[in-house]
């Protein structure tokens, strides 16, 4: 039986489902959570006017700031009620992951509507338990930062990469033409590009 998504903050947050909040640092993600969750707390509105109802609960985590020193200081300027804000001390326990069982029995605990782990990034590399997986997400990283440095599409330019590497890993040249500052990379994957489109079989060679 098919059922309605509900929503804490439409059309960015369902209750019961993941979001992705995605910025570059100094963007104001952090900034515009905790404002999110001193209005939570307090049964407010959401930045663009939207009732929250009734006081709710929050389980807060973050990994860069300290809770006494930075977090709550900051929760209290939003008018945070910090009554309804929970944490979970990393100092005490250090190493927590998004399948941790301190997590999980932390949201049956505190039975918050809303769970905030920032930043997730760092929190994912937690995940590797082989030098590999880790060298793969360090690679991952790499490309991905290389690419905003070039003002790139970043989707795009994983997705060419994936799309021309199996047949040119070997080929000197062609390696040279999916480099991020490349006339064919500016050319392909400085917009948007309909990848559905674009596939292994019709997608052409590289001009090498």
């Amino acid at each position: 039986k098919a059922t309605p998504i509900k929503w804490l903050w439409y059309p960015f947050f369902a209750i019961g489902k993941i979001s992705l909040l995605q910025g570059d640092p100094g963007d104001g993600k952090s900034t515009m959570m905790l404002r999110l969750i001193a209005e939570l707390s307090n049964g407010g509105a959401t930045p663009d006017g939207q009732a929250l109802g009734r006081p709710q609960r929050v389980l807060y985590q973050c990994s860069e700031d300290g809770v006494a020193d930075t977090i709550k200081p900051r929760l209290e300027a939003c008018g945070a009620d910090c009554r309804n804000v929970a944490f979970i001390n990393e100092e005490l326990y250090s190493g927590l992951t998004l399948d941790d069982e301190r997590l999980r029995q932390a949201i049956i605990e505190f039975r918050p509507r809303l769970v905030v782990i920032d930043p997730t990034a760092r929190k994912n590399f937690l995940f590797h338990d082989t030098v590999d997986g880790a060298n793969a997400s360090a690679i991952v990283m790499s490309l991905i930062e290389t690419a905003k440095a070039n003002n790139l599409n970043i989707y795009q330019y994983l997705y060419t990469l994936l799309l021309y590497m199996p047949d040119y890993k070997n080929e000197p040249a062609g390696i040279k033409q999916l480099m991020p500052w490349s006339e064919f990379i500016k050319e392909n994957c400085s917009g948007i590009t309909d990848t559905e489109k674009i596939l292994p079989e019709n997608r052409g060679d590289l001009p090498i």
